[in-house]
């Protein structure tokens, strides 16, 4: 599996765990075709948090949930604003 493919947090920690049980981390890196260093980032994750540590949290996704109905309604917001103002222009106020 290439870097730029998507790497699941079952995946992650399975090229952890071959870590932490002495497998070479630079062995680790070619075959699996990722950087020493996201392997790294994935293990220091790994140990503050286990597996949980590679998953998006619930509050990041609702955080985006959120962000995405404001903007919505801020959309639907402009367009009563300038239906209300092309109303008002034609009945001549």
């Amino acid at each position: 599996m290439k870097k730029k493919d998507y790497w699941t947090s079952k995946r992650k920690t399975e090229v952890v765990l071959q870590l932490l049980r002495g497998e070479d981390i630079e062995t680790l890196s070619r075959k699996y075709e990722v950087t020493v260093s996201d392997i790294s980032q994935w293990r220091d994750s790994f140990l503050n948090n286990g597996e949980n540590g590679f998953k998006r949290s619930p509050e990041s996704s609702k955080l985006h949930q959120a962000e995405r109905i404001i903007g919505q309604l801020q959309m639907e917001l402009e367009l009563i604003k300038k239906k209300n103002e092309l109303i008002r222009k034609r009945n001549g106020s």
